[in-house]
């Protein structure tokens, strides 16, 4: 593992330099050791996937970006999104007579903004791309 925070060190470091934690208090919000945590922030160990996980869920981190670097660093909140996401979602359903429970489609929807948000499609272009899966 390098040492020079080209990687997954450098963006946990950013992620706590965004939040102002120290690395014990970070260390402390994702469950590890204080010691572990500092190898994994000076790529001395590799990070492993539950804790990129509990990474990404307590900080709004896209895990493609913790640990590719892709995509934006923050998980997207954008009622705008979620609007054209549902709407994109539904006019698909639709479209093709497909009839899906409801919390189906809330995890299809779910789906199609966190997709559009981090791959920068519309939301009607992810959505017909899911449908077409099926």
């Amino acid at each position: 593992m390098s040492t020079d925070l080209s990687g997954i060190g450098l963006r946990l470091r950013e992620i706590r330099k965004i939040n102002e934690i120290t690395q014990p208090v970070m260390a402390a919000a994702i469950d590890v050791s204080d010691r572990a945590y500092k190898n994994y922030e000076q790529e001395k160990r590799e990070l492993p996937a539950l804790t990129a996980l509990n990474i990404s869920e307590a900080f709004r981190v896209n895990l493609d970006w913790l640990l590719a670097g892709r995509g934006k660093i923050h998980k997207s909140d954008d009622p705008e999104l979620a609007e054209a996401s549902s709407i994109a979602v539904l006019s698909e359903a639709d479209r093709l007579g497909i009839n899906l429970p409801i919390s189906k489609l809330g995890k299809i929807i779910g789906f199609v903004a966190a997709q559009a948000a981090q791959t920068g499609e519309s939301p009607a272009q992810v959505a017909s791309h899911y449908f077409e899966t099926l």
